[in-house]
C-alpha cells in the first residue's frame, strides 16, 4: 500500500544490543560487580588448545548458567531458548544477534568435563570478592543448617543388594502389576536396598515430608551479611552434624579468617563438636541434641557430684567412687549396701541396686558438666536471640534458594552433579548480596559522578564499603 512501510523480514540494521537492555535490568547489577575472565585461566587445562573445533567460551557457559539460577529455570533446553530469546540475556551472555546459543547437549558435556572442582573455585571466588567488599570479615560469626533436597530418582528404583532377593521383588512387582490391595509389600532400607538409577541417593524423612529418596545440603555462613561460606551435598540420610567441623576447618582455611562464634541447631549440640570448638576458642550457641541429655534423675536433688576426688556424695554423707568401667560414655559410681543399711534416706535414695548385687549405682555422663554448664547457657536471653536469629536467617537463606534459585530438587544424578547445582545456587544468593550492598552504597554516589573526577569517586565508594563493613561487624561485636 502507498504510503505505508512494508515489513521485510531479512532487511539487516547494525544495531547495539546494549540498548535494549534497560538501564535498571538486574542483570545489568550483577555484570557490573561480576568480573569472570579469570574462567578462561582456571579452565583452560579442560581444553586441547588448537586442536579440534572450536569450543565454546567457558565464560559464557557460566553466564548461561547465572541467568539459569537467578531467574530459576530448571531445564538446560529452555534455558537456551530464553538466551536465544531474550536480549538481555544475550547481552549478560555475550551473545551478539549474530552468535548461535549453545545447544542444551553442550551444557551438560560442558559440566561434565569441567568437574566439580572447577565449580567450587568460581564459588569460592565470589565469596572472595564479598570479603574484599567488605561482606565478610577476618573474625566473622558463622551460622550452620541443613536442608533435604528430593533427588531425581523415584522408590521404585529401588532394588535389594542382594541379586536373589532382587530377583524375588522383581517377580512380585510383576505378579502384582495393575493389582489393587495386593498384601505383599516391600520392606526398604539404605542397608538393604539402593537406586538403580541414582546410587548416591538414599532414604531421608523429615517430619511433615514424605519419605523418598534425597540429598542433604549442608551450609555455613556469615552471620552478620548471610553470605554462603561453604555449601557441601551429601546423602539424605547422613547426620547434619557429621560435615560440620570439616566444613569449618575449610572455610577458616580456604579464606584465611577466624571463626570467633558458631551458631546451629540441635542436630550440632554433641558433646563432641562442643568441646572440640571451645578448645579452639570459639563461642559456641549450640543447645544440647536433646532435652533429656543431662538430665538423668540419679543425679537431681539428693547426689552432689565432687569434682576434685571424682565422686558422688549422698544425703547421708556417704561417698560414691568411680568403677573403672566405662558404658556408652558413661562413669559407674558405687558404694557397698552395708553402707546403707541404717541410712534413714535409703527408701528415697536415687542410687540404683541390682538382684544379686552387693553395691548400689549411679551412671554419670563423662561429659556431664559441660552438659550442665550448656543447659545453664541456653536458658540465657543472648542464646535464646540467637537461636532466634538462626531461625530466620537460615531457614530463611533455604527458603530463598528452593523458591527462586533452584534447589528445590536434584536437577541431575549423582552427588558430584548435585553438588555443582548447590554450588551455582550459592553464587547467585552470594552475588544478591553484593548487588544489595552496590546499591546501598552507590546511590548516594550518583549526584557525586558528575562533580569528581573517577578517581575521586571510587575513593568515595572505597570508603563507603569500609564503614559499612565496620557498621555490621561492629553491631556483632
Amino acid at each position: 500500500m502507498q504510503g505505508q512501510h512494508a515489513f521485510e523480514p531479512k532487511a539487516r540494521k547494525t544495531i547495539a544490543l546494549e540498548s535494549f537492555v534497560v538501564k535498571d535490568h538486574y542483570l545489568r547489577k550483577v555484570d557490573r560487580i561480576l568480573e569472570l575472565s579469570f574462567v578462561s585461566e582456571l579452565t583452560a587445562g579442560c581444553y586441547a588448545n588448537g586442536k579440534g573445533r572450536p569450543s565454546i567460551d567457558p565464560e559464557i557457559y557460566f553466564r548461561m548458567q547465572l541467568v539459569a539460577y537467578i531467574y530459576g529455570i530448571t531445564s538446560d533446553r529452555r534455558l537456551c531458548e530464553e538466551v536465544r530469546d531474550n536480549l538481555a540475556y544475550r547481552w549478560f551472555c555475550r551473545l551478539s544477534l549474530d552468535d548461535d546459543v549453545p545447544d542444551h547437549s553442550s551444557l551438560s558435556r560442558i559440566r561434565d568435563r569441567l568437574g566439580e572442582a572447577i565449580f567450587e573455585e568460581v564459588f569460592r571466588q565470589i565469596v572472595v570478592l564479598c570479603k574484599q567488599q567488605g561482606l565478610v570479615s577476618e573474625q566473622c560469626r558463622v551460622m550452620t543448617d541443613a536442608t533435604l533436597i528430593p533427588a531425581d530418582a523415584s522408590l521404585n528404583s529401588l532394588v535389594h543388594n542382594d541379586p536373589d532377593e532382587a530377583k524375588k521383588e522383581a517377580d512380585a512387582q510383576g505378579r502384582n502389576r495393575g493389582m489393587i490391595g495386593s498384601s505383599e509389600r516391600r520392606r526398604v532400607t539404605n542397608q538393604t536396598h539402593r537406586s538403580r538409577t541414582d546410587p548416591d541417593a538414599t532414604l531421608a524423612q523429615k517430619k511433615g515430608t514424605p519419605r523418598q529418596l534425597k540429598y542433604k545440603v549442608h551450609q555455613s555462613i556469615d552471620a552478620d551479611s548471610r553470605v554462603i561460606l561453604d555449601t557441601e551435598v551429601t546423602t539424605g540420610a547422613r547426620h547434619d552434624n557429621q560435615p560440620y567441623l570439616a566444613q569449618l576447618e575449610r572455610i577458616g582455611q580456604k579464606y584465611q579468617i577466624q571463626i570467633n562464634e558458631v551458631i546451629a541447631d540441635r542436630g550440632y549440640g554433641s558433646a563432641a563438636i562442643i568441646r572440640t570448638l571451645q578448645q579452639q576458642g570459639t563461642t559456641t550457641y549450640l543447645p544440647l541434641w536433646s532435652g533429656k541429655v543431662g538430665n538423668s534423675k540419679h543425679l537431681k536433688g539428693d547426689m552432689v557430684y565432687e569434682k576434685e576426688p571424682d565422686r558422688l556424695r549422698c544425703l547421708a554423707g556417704k561417698h560414691l567412687t568411680p568403677n573403672l568401667s566405662v558404658y556408652h560414655d558413661y562413669k559407674r559410681y558405687v558404694i557397698d549396701v552395708s553402707n546403707c543399711e541404717d541410712c534413714q534416706h535409703s527408701q528415697h535414695c536415687s542410687a540404683r541396686t541390682k538382684k544379686q548385687s552387693r553395691q548400689r549405682i549411679v551412671m554419670r555422663n563423662r561429659n556431664q558438666d559441660l552438659f550442665e554448664e550448656v543447659q545453664t547457657r541456653m536458658r540465657d536471653p543472648t542464646f535464646r536471640l540467637r537461636m532466634s536469629e538462626r531461625m530466620w536467617k537460615m531457614e530463611g537463606l533455604f527458603a530463598e534458594a528452593k523458591e527462586n534459585h533452584g534447589l528445590a530438587r536434584a536437577r541431575y544424578r549423582g552427588r558430584s552433579k548435585v553438588q555443582i547445582q548447590s554450588y551455582l545456587s550459592a553464587m547467585v544468593l552470594n552475588l544478591k548480596r553484593l548487588v544489595f550492598l552496590f546499591l546501598l552504597l552507590l546511590r548516594p554516589l550518583t549526584a557525586a559522578i558528575n562533580k569528581y573526577r573517577i578517581h575521586d569517586v571510587k575513593m568515595i565508594f572505597k570508603r563507603r564499603v569500609f564503614q559499612h563493613a565496620r557498621s555490621i561487624h561492629g553491631q556483632a561485636s
